[in-house]
């Protein structure tokens, strides 16, 4: 465990504390993502997640908030951070940063198949439709062309856009534990904001729709369209520009992976790209 970590286990005491739980019986890192530092917390009457925020930035947790009570009105599930008796969502300590919500009983999935696909597509056209605003603008996030500077046709077009979540994959959805089918959370809103809505579809269609050695298979993809379809249709133009946006948002992973350190992750979404680049789209 790094030091990193043995400080941030050092400080959930008092972050229970700080929202009048209980002292941690018990405290078990969660091992997935690589943006932020996340605990499972017991205590004897409660499970929590305390999130550590590494990479996400501090002024994001309004957004957070924002977005997760939109999902809540719409009736679909999210973790939903606390506020203490003040009604502070973030506790501060020096450099670290924490938020807390409680836990939601499911899992990643572990599988894709064409139901589940069609899940993930739903959920994300659901959450387009019931997300329509930001307290705090987001130019951070990895699918703004101002982030990534990668040009494209996308951006001189008059494509339909709103609050997209910017990184909906199967590492930021919990599925049911019994079936593992149906979707019962939408997770990790830090890459959130202001974008073109097919830049968003292509990159859940990025981060679901391959199989074994990242190969890209053509009817997940559909059916995570067919999914988004169901709440919100897609224009002709974004059918015709929806290559163009697989192109893109693929890019700008590869060149935000490569940039961090993560070349493994690069390398599998450069696989996934000269993949998908050779299927027929056409609906």
């Amino acid at each position: 465990m790094t030091q990193l970590s043995d400080n941030e286990i050092a400080l959930i005491p008092e972050i229970m504390s700080f929202w009048g739980f209980d002292h941690p019986a018990k405290i078990a890192p969660i091992t997935l993502g690589i943006s932020n530092h996340s605990y499972i917390v017991t205590t004897p009457l409660h499970e929590l997640v305390v999130k550590f925020l590494i990479n996400q930035p501090v002024e994001t947790v309004e957004n957070d908030v924002a977005i997760q009570m939109s999902l809540v009105n719409a009736g679909i599930g999210t973790p939903e951070y606390l506020s203490n008796d003040d009604g502070i969502y973030l506790f501060v300590r020096e450099h670290h940063h924490a938020v807390v919500s409680r836990r939601i009983h499911g899992c990643v999935p572990k599988t894709i198949d064409l139901h589940l696909a069609h899940e993930f597509g739903h959920m994300l056209a659901g959450f387009h439709t019931s997300v329509k605003h930001l307290p705090q603008p987001n130019t951070r996030g990895l699918m703004n062309p101002v982030t990534s500077k990668i040009k494209s046709a996308l951006f001189s077009q008059a494509l339909p856009k709103g609050i997209i979540h910017g990184d909906f994959h199967t590492g930021n959805a919990l599925v049911d534990l019994a079936t593992q089918k149906r979707i019962i959370a939408i997770c990790d809103f830090e890459e959130a904001g202001e974008n073109i809505y097919i830049v968003d579809l292509a990159v859940t269609v990025m981060g679901v729709c391959s199989y074994a050695e990242n190969v890209m298979d053509l009817e997940l993809i559909r059916a995570v369209i067919q999914g988004y379809e169901t709440l919100r249709p897609l224009c002709a133009q974004e059918h015709a520009y929806f290559p163009e946006a697989l192109q893109y948002s693929a890019h700008a992973w590869i060149q935000w992976f490569q940039a961090n350190g993560y070349g493994k992750y690069a390398r599998n979404h450069q696989k996934r790209l000269e993949t998908v680049m050779q299927l027929d789209l056409k609906q």
